[in-house]
């Protein structure tokens, strides 16, 4: 009868009829342990693990005994070795140097199964390099793992300390701790270094041991430390990426999910608690970033206090002082950032605290080169390196993200490192870079505005070299937050907040992006100062995001109607009449939104009056014509509406305004539907989507698509119907209109009922 570990432990599974999952799951180990045990991958499990057996199995004495006796070692000769065997300290059992696995470990589904899937698989030297930033759980996932796979590795569990967060651990005195683990005496402990480590890799000969190599400063400290024997691995853990073991699988460890984190502070606090406050509990942990270290901090906090409400934590670790309600001692999270940081090099450490200057998610290579006022090669190869230690994310081409508490860290240290006029001048150099792209964008899309009167042609230097206003529009796009963040940057000088508003015109007219415009223009209104024209300008810009907003909330628009009859009496105190008459028309478009229309019709008859006197701005006639062509329609007029349609239609292309063209196409086409020239209006709408996509104003295609779908509709084409309103549906979402999306569900119901009926 075979008396092997694994042919005992079968005989005794089936008699107890036990599948290989269920005995698993009673002892507490995985299916792939025992399914191990049983096939003898692993012939002498730990003494833990057969009483473990025994148990679940419920064998009496005399059966458990037959099971421990076949689990006790018998070794064989080793293998032949090139050096003469190294002289053994007195048996004391395999080294088991792991630390204890934690008691709570949450999340890393992925991450462990795909360690202990490599251990399984392989059947040679298995090396997996675990990097991440301070604080987000390495060394948990990997003692964690460890004790999971413990039984594949009979003959030791083997720990060192590399220090890579502090003065790094000396390659020779891990080698020692190694060799002497594995039972060589220290007065065998080779001198030299590659003596010592191939020391190391015969002793291991015949053995299948797990090294841990925990807090790895770079890749050449761990080389001479890894195994070379089939059976045996090593976990790498490191704050540096560790790219140059080519051998290695690489693991980025990221922060928890939310609801891994909620978990953990549940491990923490009780269940029950955090069930009871699910919003203060999220904000927590959302407070926290998510980084394991934080969340077991504040954990560890309330569940010294239990009277404390969730709520009243989420509430202190909102302010700037956050990183204090996350210290215990020399062992906080503020302690493990500054580890990482402390290794910079001088110039990459400023360079780091710079970066967390600007309220923004992440930094764009253009922007972080003008922080650091540095070529935008250097600084890439800078950026990079901050990535490699894991203080930043390289979260696409160009694109750089840091975590919230290394944010909030980076600003500490720029407060304590960098002198306040170079925090402010690297701000400036940023803003000014926004400025630049803003004016540009402006020129592009907006010849002739009483704007670029204003400003200084200076403003556009530096500014990105867009091909046209769609590319520019992109760039702001990709930028959105950049400029809303600098209204809350300290720092930023105000007169930067006052160029940069009212550049942006034309691009937060065509997205739509009512509210950053109306922060923006705030910030920019308490910046102005005794410049008159200004302060018309940018209380125009401000009414006209509030209406807008208002409209798209369903709010009240009258803050914004104020600002915009505040900023025409400025415009005429300044006897400017110019800038009077484009307030008239922007005036009636906000009123024509509240159906208002007697008094838009007013106002735009006012402003053209104004335009055929002065006959020096034939964007601001067109635009007025076109506001009146809109207003006539709504009134029952469409013939007079064409009318105004057409002569704003030829002074728009008469001065290159492609924004204006595709609008007023647009309403062309809109004027031709109503009147029943379908094929009139279909040619108009498609003209005008294509010319609001090629100068990039989305919210001027989102029209074109709903009126083009209306028309499908009418037509009973319920196919193509379904198809462009499906496309404005898609568009309008982005932006959060909900008045525009609701609309379009509406005519899109009506295409999918008419759709469903026609088959």
């Amino acid at each position: 009868m075979d008396t092997s570990f694994g042919a005992v432990l079968r005989r005794h599974r089936r008699a107890a009829g036990l599948t290989q999952e269920a005995l698993a799951e009673r002892a507490g180990l995985s299916g792939q342990a025992v399914g191990a045990l049983e096939r003898g991958d692993r012939r002498f499990p730990y003494r833990d693990t057969v009483d473990r057996l025994a148990d679940a199995l419920r064998l009496d004495e005399g059966h458990r005994a037959e099971l421990v006796a076949a689990a006790a070692r018998h070794r064989g000769p080793r293998p032949e070795s090139t050096e003469p065997p190294p002289r053994q300290s007195a048996p004391t059992g395999p080294p088991r140097q792991f630390p204890p696995p934690v008691a709570h470990f949450t999340g890393r589904d992925a991450e462990v199964d795909a360690i202990v899937g490599l251990l399984d698989r392989s059947s040679t030297v298995v090396v997996s390099a675990i990097a991440g930033m301070g604080g987000v759980g390495k060394t948990t996932l990997a003692v964690h793992v460890g004790h999971r796979v413990a039984e594949r590795f009979p003959d030791g569990l083997l720990h060192v300390d590399l220090r890579g967060g502090g003065a790094p651990l000396p390659v020779h005195e891990a080698l020692g701790q190694l060799l002497r683990a594995i039972g060589v005496a220290d007065d065998e402990v080779p001198t030299d270094l590659a003596e010592a480590s191939a020391r190391f890799r015969s002793g291991l000969a015949g053995r299948r041991v797990l090294l841990l190599l925990d807090d790895a400063a770079n890749a050449e400290q761990v080389r001479p430390l890894l195994p070379a024997t089939p059976g045996c691995a090593a976990i790498v853990t490191g704050r540096h990426a560790l790219d140059a073991l080519p051998q290695a699988h690489h693991i980025r460890l990221d922060v928890l999910t939310e609801q891994e984190a909620l978990r953990l502070l549940a491990a923490s606090v009780g269940r029950e608690r955090v069930d009871a406050e699910p919003g203060a509990a999220a904000e927590v942990v959302r407070r926290c970033g998510r980084l394991p270290l934080a969340v077991h901090l504040v954990g560890a906090r309330l569940a010294a206090r239990p009277d404390w409400p969730i709520a009243h934590l989420a509430r202190k670790l909102a302010d700037h002082h956050r990183l204090d309600e996350l210290e215990r001692g020399d062992s906080g999270v503020r302690a493990s950032l500054a580890v990482s940081v402390d290794q910079l090099d001088p110039p990459d450490a400023t360079a780091f605290a710079l970066l967390g200057l600007p309220d923004a998610p992440d930094v764009s290579l253009p922007v972080a080169a003008r922080l650091l006022d540095l070529a935008e090669r250097d600084a890439e190869r800078l950026l990079e390196r901050l990535a490699d230690a894991h203080l930043l994310d390289a979260a696409a081409p160009g694109r750089y993200r840091m975590h919230d508490l290394l944010r909030t860290y980076a600003r500490e240290r720029a407060a304590e490192t960098v002198a306040e006029a170079d925090r402010v001048r690297a701000l400036t150099r940023a803003a000014d870079l926004f400025v630049a792209a803003a004016w540009r964008s402006l020129a592009l899309g907006a010849r002739g505005s009483i704007r670029q009167t204003w400003a200084d042609p200076a403003w556009q230097a530096g500014s990105p070299d867009f091909a046209d206003t769609a590319e520019a529009f992109a760039w702001l796009d990709d930028h959105r937050h950049h400029l809303v963040g600098v209204t809350r940057t300290p720092g930023v000088p105000p007169e930067r907040l006052l160029r940069l508003a009212p550049g942006l015109f034309t691009f937060y007219l065509s997205r739509g992006y009512w509210l950053d415009w109306s922060l923006l223009s705030r910030a920019a209104l308490d910046a102005v100062g005794s410049d008159r024209v200004a302060r018309a300008i940018v209380r125009q810009d401000l009414g006209l995001a509030l209406v807008d907003l208002a409209h798209a909330w369903s709010g009240d628009p009258r803050e914004g109607f104020e600002q915009l009859d505040g900023s025409l009496a400025d415009f005429r105190a300044l006897g400017h009449d110019r800038g009077a008459a484009g307030c008239l028309v922007n005036t009636a478009q906000a009123l024509e939104l509240f159906g208002r229309v007697a008094e838009a019709i007013a106002k735009a008859e006012e402003s053209l009056a104004i335009h055929r006197e002065l006959r020096d701005n034939p964007a601001g006639e067109a635009s007025t014509h076109e506001y009146l062509g809109s207003l006539y329609d709504r009134t029952g007029r469409p013939a007079d509406g064409l009318h105004h349609y057409r002569i704003s239609l030829r002074l728009y292309e008469e001065t290159g305004h492609g924004h204006g063209s595709a609008g007023v196409m647009r309403r062309i086409g809109v004027n031709h539907h109503r009147a029943g020239r379908h094929d009139e209006a279909r040619d108009a709408l498609h003209r005008a989507a294509s010319l609001s996509r090629r100068v990039g104003d989305r919210v001027g295609e989102v029209a074109c698509l709903e009126a083009l779908g209306s028309l499908h509709l009418d037509a009973h084409d319920y196919a193509e119907a379904v198809r462009v309103l499906r496309a404005a549906a898609d568009l309008a979402e982005r932006f959060g209109d909900r008045r525009r999306q609701d609309s379009i569900q509406g005519y899109l119901d009506a295409a999918l009922s008419g759709a469903e009926q026609a088959r």
